[in-house]
């Protein structure tokens, strides 16, 4: 949960607001009901099942690597912590960048064309979260802003990516 006392009532609206939104639009990506446009065979269902089996897993590094600080809600809980190593050395907001590319594969493997229009309708929940979620960080954290000026949003740069998940593994003891 965050921390009710360091925010107000509307900044904590709008957060759980947002939260509700994105849980609605995760259940359209599955749920929505409409006729197939197409069904997913040989290279399209083993890149769909292989981009939501790496979601999954950026999905349990990024909650993982947050630990007690983990929450749904934009606005930092008491617990966080500013993490710039691991995946969030790769991304900013690797849980939300991890939903975006299951969501890729759900709505692939789906085949309903109905389902395809809430993928960008996430896309644009996820970056209006990122922009409240970043400016209570960048609040709490003085480092924030310089992490948040190398360290891109929701796309990873793969090779960047490399070098840095690299270097944090030969410092670290």
């Amino acid at each position: 949960m965050s921390d009710p006392r360091r925010y107000g009532p509307g900044e904590r609206l709008l957060a759980w607001s947002l939260v509700a939104l994105q849980l609605l639009l995760l259940a359209g990506l599955v749920l929505l009901p409409g006729p197939r446009a197409w069904h997913p065979r040989g290279w399209l269902t083993a890149a769909a099942a292989t981009a939501i089996v790496a979601a999954a897993a950026v999905a349990v590094a990024g909650a993982v690597r947050l630990g007690a600080g983990l929450t749904a809600s934009p606005l930092p809980s008491s617990a966080a912590r500013l993490r710039t190593t691991g995946v969030y050395a790769c991304v900013r907001h690797p849980i939300y960048s991890a939903l975006l590319l299951g969501g890729a594969g759900v709505v692939a493997l789906g085949g309903r064309i109905t389902r395809v229009g809430v993928w960008p309708a996430l896309l644009a929940l996820l970056w209006l979260k990122t922009r409240l979620e970043e400016r209570a960080l960048a609040a709490r954290f003085p480092g924030y802003d310089s992490y948040a000026a190398a360290t891109p949003r929701l796309l990873p740069n793969p090779v960047r990516c490399w070098r840095r998940l690299r270097d944090d593994s030969a410092s670290t003891p």
